[in-house]
């Protein structure tokens, strides 16, 4: 397994993006991998970074487990969508720029059914967002206590602990009055592809009370379209704890594998 922390210069956002990569190059597990590699792209939640998510969740042993190489930009708070007139353009970074200056940097699949979108809250809506547009990119999303409702969590989650300061919704998705009417409303961008929209797994703790009504409700709409997904509604919160259990099921998804059967990984020292 290699992990390699970098910089590159983003065209569509006029700076530098600091990225980790993970590869599962040294078949420690046993199980040889050879590229191109199927790829995940990991998306980090609001004020985070990439390095945390490689930091605190076991995305090493996964990566090397599964065969699936991760690379976790850093997208600070910004729910990965475009503002072009900030030269803000995280969706075209996310979905097209990145894509492409990793497969140029490193042994990746170019192939669609080998190229994935994953996040954790901010960055699962991201990813369910990316992946929904970008569907000829990516085959499959993983979603883990993803914010589906942005105007739910930014306008209605600024007392208590997530305490987000009025007018961020703004910031970040413009008029509240359009925003059920717009493409950054999950269920209508879904509802638009409909069988072309990537296979979807979604997770999210039971006692979530910071997102878990509108995932549930985002999995209901879905249903009711038509569009076949996985759901795993599992008691826990929104927290590192319930995301680290969640990480074999996600993986072994994306890597269509059962569940449980490539989840200990097991060195020789010598």
């Amino acid at each position: 397994m290699s992990f390699i922390r970098t910089e590159v210069f983003s065209v569509c956002l006029k700076r530098n993006v600091s990225l980790t990569v993970i590869l599962p190059d040294d078949a420690i597990t046993g199980v040889g991998v050879q590229p191109p590699y199927k790829t995940l792209y990991m998306l980090h939640g609001y004020s985070g970074e990439g390095m945390v998510l490689a930091t605190y969740l076991s995305l090493r042993k996964h990566c090397e487990l599964k065969g699936i190489a991760i690379v976790l930009p850093d997208g600070y708070n910004s729910f990965y969508i475009d503002h072009p007139e900030r030269d803000e353009n995280y969706s075209r970074f996310i979905g097209e720029e990145l894509v492409a200056i990793t497969r140029r940097m490193f042994p990746l699949s170019h192939n669609r059914e080998d190229t994935y979108i994953g996040g954790i809250s901010m960055g699962g809506y991201g990813a369910l967002y990316n992946g929904a547009k970008y569907h000829k990119t990516f085959s499959k999303v993983m979603a883990m206590s993803p914010a589906v409702d942005g105007y739910d969590l930014l306008e209605k989650h600024q007392e208590g602990p997530a305490g987000f300061a009025p007018g961020v919704f703004a910031n970040v998705y413009g008029d509240a009055s359009k925003y059920y009417e717009s493409e950054y409303y999950l269920q209508n961008l879904y509802g638009e592809l409909g069988e072309d929209a990537p296979k979807v797994w979604v997770t999210c703790g039971t006692e979530d009370d910071l997102v878990f009504p509108v995932v549930k409700k985002f999995s209901e709409d879905l249903d009711a379209m038509g569009i076949s997904h996985i759901h795993r509604f599992l008691p826990g919160k929104h927290e590192l704890e319930y995301w680290e259990n969640e990480l074999d099921s996600g993986f072994s998804f994306l890597a269509d594998i059962p569940e449980g059967s490539r989840n200990r990984l097991i060195m020789e020292i010598l």
